[in-house]
Parts: structure tokens; sequence; C-alpha cells
């Protein structure tokens, strides 16, 4: 969230979410200040991805791609020297694209027009084959298109195939299970996706003797509802699964609010709107104690106007009334599968007026209060299936603190009561973040291990790894959508990839309007902490470009088999680092990167430098040979393969494509090879 962290006059932290009060702190400042990207190009909101190539024979060493009568893209050349690949950064619509082949001179070969449709989020396909002169034969298959390249399972994707009126079509999807046709014969049919993966679509077309075949890939990403709860951590502990053993991916979000600001109706839409998405958990506060305002009822009543506390700020005397809606909110997140992540008595910044540290701190509220408050917790949430509870909040009590305690007994009377759910924690360290296992009294509580950083995060991700016995490692908190616009965390999503190949088994993202959830306050202005002061409502937010591309994050990931990933490190036992050179200077350039034991997957993140080409190298030594490079785009989720297979070695060289279609020049490498 973006809370009132610093006082007048102070500076917003660079390495977390606090405020530097030191000489040396203030100097870094200077020192990073920089080392700041520079501010990305803005993405029109949706992209088209291309595929083409020119009929066999023509001679083509080139093509070029145009939308609209707009600017040309020159495509690149894939592996096999006759494919090409680039992506169309579009508004949302319909649009005419053009391709042109040419020959080595630049002389045009032939072109070809498709009509291609984009929707907000994740890229439209088109694959394109252009017809050309030069006795080159006319293809059987001129364009195939897909009106995105991910969707959740249950979901339904247009697809197209151009060809003669007497071809034979046939649809097919691989493997069988992750798709559904309603014509596999017809050249518009909807494609339905029932397992979550990588999906290979293809089409093959026969007309006479010639038989030609396309294929476009999808991520089918899974729901909360593709889960049977509760959670529990997989054997080793590094990741979650259900109760069948599937793996979970963490995909969730900061709703903080929501809880208690939005009406049952609001809470239905929001939780429905998450669901269909894939988001598959959401994080909320079960008090509201100092962020509202008018003309919302002030802090601490919900929306309703219930108070938590009979008597203002005392724990002997909750109020069933209130605590029943909360229960119903979390029986609204079951029915679409999410799973509520929940902060009991969140604490609030230094302890300060946005959370409840003075009231834990009370004479009224002694330890055997706050014990007798957690078992009252406890009774209420200990059936709920799909919930995980959160320690802290901002904030870290002083080792041996009677607020610790207190804190404390709160945690181990929700235990006491038959609550069985797993912990973690939010703790605020020296204005510097940390992961939920630094604090000593609750370690042995901490079932997963989360990371509160705003600037490198990657750093504390990678310590929570080595952390013995091992748990799930996922990012608890970074830098949110509108919220400092300006600073060394943007673009904010860098956070999560540094996160996820640094040992890390999901994300959490936020939005400053979604967070808040302040759905009395209609459309406002972002005006809490230091935001972009964008005039916006949580409603408005559901789709917002944060929220895509953390989609697209999942697109990803959900093709991959992610949780075996390994980063290189001490608890890997991997000493020597993946990334062999360009890393380059300061941590802001750190190149993140995974993979698996096996040697069948190698997955890096090369964060933005603000434009331009990046060169560095990687240890492939224990990858397979013969493996196949992709590079993937974070911010508009569209593909680019690299034109060569890799063989095993100690220093393989690589080049980022330079800027990518939403404008930055952060790129994520793929490397896959066959598994025996």
């Amino acid at each position: 969230m973006v809370p009132d962290r610093c006082h007048a006059g102070s500076s917003r932290s660079l390495a977390a979410s606090g405020c530097w009060r030191n000489r040396a702190a203030r100097l870094l400042i200077v020192v990073l200040a920089s080392c700041k990207n520079a501010p990305a190009r803005p993405y029109p909101g949706s992209a088209i991805s291309i595929a083409a190539r020119a009929s066999a024979g023509s001679g083509a060493s080139r093509i070029d791609a145009a939308a609209d009568s707009g600017p040309t893209v020159r495509l690149r050349s894939g592996a096999s020297g006759i494919d090409f690949f680039g992506a169309l950064p579009l508004r949302p619509g319909a649009h005419t694209v053009v391709l042109r082949a040419l020959d080595a001179k630049g002389d045009p070969l032939g072109s070809a027009s498709v009509e291609a449709l984009s929707a907000r989020g994740c890229p439209s396909l088109l694959d394109a084959t252009i017809p050309s002169g030069g006795g080159a034969a006319t293809p059987v298959l001129g364009a195939v298109t897909a009106a995105r390249n991910s969707l959740v399972v249950g979901e339904t994707v247009v697809l197209h195939a151009d060809a003669p009126a007497d071809a034979k079509l046939t649809w097919a999807a691989e493997p069988r299970a992750c798709a559904r046709f309603a014509d596999a014969a017809a050249a518009t049919t909807e494609c339905t996706a029932t397992a979550s993966g990588a999906c290979a679509i293809s089409v093959v077309a026969a007309a006479g003797e010639r038989i030609e075949r396309r294929t476009l890939s999808l991520a089918v990403r899974s729901t909360g509802r593709s889960y049977e709860y509760p959670l529990r951590a997989a054997p080793g502990g590094r990741y979650l699964i259900d109760q069948r053993g599937t793996p979970f991916l963490i995909k969730g979000e900061s709703a903080w609010l929501a809880l208690v600001n939005l009406t049952a109706a609001e809470q239905d839409r929001y939780l429905a709107d998450r669901g269909s998405k894939g988001f598959n958990l959401v994080e909320v506060m079960l008090m509201n104690h100092g962020y509202t305002m008018a003309p919302n009822p002030a802090p601490p009543a919900d929306r309703s106007g219930e108070q938590p506390f009979l008597r203002p700020g005392d724990f002997a005397t909750p109020n069933d009334a209130y605590f029943d809606r909360a229960v119903a909110f979390v029986d609204r997140a079951a029915a679409h599968g999410i799973v509520v992540l929940i902060a009991p008595s969140y604490l609030g910044f230094d302890g300060g007026r946005e959370g409840w540290w003075q009231e834990i701190t009370s004479s009224v509220n002694t330890r055997e209060v706050c014990a007798a408050f957690g078992r009252y917790l406890g009774a209420r949430f200990k059936g709920k299936k799909n919930l995980l509870w959160l320690a802290g909040g901002d904030y870290a009590p002083a080792p041996g603190s009677e607020g610790e305690a207190r804190h404390l007994e709160i945690l181990r009377g929700i235990r006491a009561a038959g609550a069985p759910q797993p912990w973690t924690g939010h703790w605020n360290l020296d204005h510097l973040g940390g992961i939920s296992t630094d604090a000593a009294a609750f370690q042995e509580a901490m079932a997963l291990n989360g990371v509160y950083q705003y600037a490198m995060p990657y750093r504390d991700a990678a310590r929570a790894y080595d952390v013995v016995p091992p748990r799930p490692v996922f990012l608890l908190e970074s830098t949110y959508e509108h919220e400092h616009p300006a600073d060394n965390t943007q673009p904010f999503r860098k956070a999560w990839w540094w996160t996820m190949l640094s040992g890390g088994t999901g994300t959490l993202w936020g939005d400053t309007f979604l967070w808040m959830a302040e759905s009395a306050r209609a459309t406002y202005p972002a005006e809490y902490g230091e935001t972009d002061h964008a005039v916006s409502s949580w409603s408005a937010e559901l789709d917002s470009p944060g929220t895509m591309e953390m989609v697209h994050l999942h697109a990803l990931f959900e093709t991959l088999p992610w949780q075996r990933l390994v980063p290189s490190g001490p608890a890997s036992g991997w000493p020597r680092p993946l990334v062999t050179s360009g890393q380059g200077w300061g941590g802001l350039k750190h190149i993140a990167a995974a993979a698996t034991p096996e040697g069948d997957l190698l997955v890096a993140y090369i964060p933005p430098t603000g434009d331009g080409s990046r060169k560095f190298e990687l240890d492939l030594s224990r990858m397979r040979g013969g493996a196949r490079a992709r590079w993937y785009d974070p911010g508009s989720g569209a593909w680019l393969p690299l034109d060569t297979r890799l063989a095993a070695a100690t220093g393989a060289a690589f080049e980022t494509p330079g800027g990518n279609a939403a404008g930055a020049n952060d790129w994520v490498l793929i490397l896959e090879s066959p598994r025996p």
C-alpha cells in the first residue's frame, strides 16, 4: 500500500517502504538517482504478435509489418531463417495489418493485407504467409489469427484461418486435454480452454495434394477453482500444493480494504473479476484503523457502519455482527476459488495511526485479553479452507517488548482455537522491509516466507530461499501501481520478475485505488502518499495496465514447470552464478536467473535500463544441448523467438532485442531443452 510512511521533509526510501533518516542513506539516494530508468513510452493497451513468412521459393530475406498506415516495424528472423517475428503495439480495436516481403536488396517480392482484432490485455496472434511472384507457390493457408494468446480455463477465443473455399480444415490441440473446438473443421471457430498450461493450437489445410500446417501457442491460466483447498507445503517445503498435490502458483493482489470498504455486492463484483482473470489470492485487513475518509464511515467502522468492538479499542468486546460480515467475505472469496490472506490486527507503519499497535499496547488489552481475542477469531475462522493468516503489517515490534508479546498472543490464540491455516509475516525492520522469518519471536509460526521490499527485492528473496528449514518464498509487497511514478522502482513489474527468478513461488501486487477500495468516494484523485495523482476508482482499475502486466507474468509461468526452477546460491547447491557476465554496475541492473536441476529449462529476467539492447552471458553447462531460445515481453505478453539453438556452454552470449512493445527494454529469456 502507500501509507503515510514518511514525515514532512523526509525522503522516501529506495531500499524498502520506510524513510531514510541518516546522512549515509541520503547520500545513497543521490548516487542511485543517476541510475533511474528512463520513462517508457505509453503503452497503447494492446498488441498484435506476428509470425510471418514468404511463399516457398520466393527468396525473401526480410519482412516488414505496419498497421493502419502507421509506422513500419521490421520483423526479426527466427531459427529457420524463413520465419520472421515481431509485435505491433496498437490501441484496442480492429486493424488492417499489411505485411511486405523483400529480397536482400530491399526490393518488394509480395504483400498481404490481414484484418485483425486486438483487445485490451493479452496480445492477439497473427500467423501469415505472404504470396509472392517469381513462380513461388500460392499458400494454402494465407493467415491464421487468434483474438488473444492467453486465457483462463473455461474462456473461449475465436480462431480464424484464411484458406481456399475447397480446402479441408482441421483444428487440433496439443495436449488434447488443453482445449476443445466448437467446430474443428470450420474456417472460423471458437476454442475453449479446458486445462491450464501451454496449449499448442494447430490448423491443417488440405487442398488437393497440397497440405499446410500452422501452429499458434496459447497460454492457459488456472483459476482458483482449479484447486482443492486447504493449501499446504509440498514435500521439501519449497512451494504450496493443494489437497490433490497440484502446485499452487501464488497469483495475488493486495486489496487491503476490500473487506471493510466494499458492500457485499461490490465484494462479489471484485472477487468475480479477479477470479475470472486467474487471480487466486487477495490480501485484506480484518479491521481498518485509519485509512478511509468521508463519505465512508469513519474507521474502524466497516461499510455497513458496524464497529469491530462494542467498546472502542477494547479487544475484550468483539462485535459479532462485524465479524459475521468478515466471515462472509471469506465465504464469498471461496465461491470464486480465491484464498484470503488476512491480517487480524494490522500494526501500521511505525506503530502509528494507520494500525492497531497503540490499542495492542494499551492498558486494557493485556496478554490475556489478546489471547482471548485470538481464540475468538480462531473459533470463527477455523473451518475456512481458503484462508491464510498475516502477522505484523508494516511494522516489526521491538524484540522482547510487551507489544510483541501481545501480538504473539493473538496469533497463539487463533491457533489454540483450532484454526490450522498457515501464517506469514509482514515486517518492516528499520524501515528496510524484510522477510517473514526476520522476526525471531514469530519465526516458528511462519509457514510462508513473504518478501517485503521495494527497490531490489531479489536480495531478500534469495535470503528467504536460503532459510532453513525451507519455506515457500513469495513477493508480499513492493511498489504499487500509481505509486512513486518517478522513483527507481519503476516500472514496478520488475519486482515481480526479480522475485520469481530468485526463489519465488508467486507474487502479490497492488494498485492504489484497488487496495483502498473506497467505493463510497466513487472517482477521486490518488493522493495518499507519493502517487501520480491519477483520478480513478476501484472499479475503473480492474483492467488497469498493472493488472494486465500481472496477467502476463501468470501466462508465462503457468506454461512452465515453475516449481522446479532453482536460483543459483548456497541453498540450491549451485555456487557458480548462472549469469557469468553483463550484470553491470548497480543493483538495479541485476539479471535474475533460475534453472531446473534436470537441465531442461532456464529463465532469466533482464531489467529495464532506459532504452537500447543489453549484452550478457549465461552458464549453460548444466543445460541439455539443443535448447530452444525465446524472448518474452513482460509489458505486453508478446513472444519473440531467437534465431539459433544453443549448445551447453559456460559462456553463451545473448543480446536483448532493444525496446519492447510496451516501450521499455526489459525482457525475459526462456531456454528450453527436450527432456529424455
